[in-house]
């Protein structure tokens, strides 16, 4: 494992999303949608958890050397952020 990827956020996200999608996404999607998983990127390990908390918490222990990247089940990203209001004109983004 390079040193260069231990210190690089992107490469430790792009390496765990390729060990999801190769090993784990066709299972786990089909039967674990909405649960977080934690990808340990230097065993290709993976521990599935309700939370991401419990996920990592999880994983840890089973790894106390590992290097995780978290993927929530079934979505692009593990969080989606923004705002929700309803004096938002939601034409208004289009524009």
């Amino acid at each position: 494992m390079s040193s260069l990827l231990l210190d690089n956020p992107k490469a430790i996200s792009e390496a765990g999303t390729g060990i999801y999608n190769a090993k784990y996404k066709a299972e786990y999607e089909a039967a674990y949608r909405d649960q977080f998983v934690a990808i340990n990127i230097l065993d290709e390990s993976a521990t599935l958890g309700a939370t991401v908390n419990e996920a990592l918490t999880q994983a840890e222990d089973l790894h106390p050397d590992g290097l995780f990247h978290v993927i929530r089940v079934g979505h692009r990203t593990a969080f989606h952020i923004g705002v929700r209001s309803s004096h938002a004109d939601p034409d208004r983004l289009s524009r």
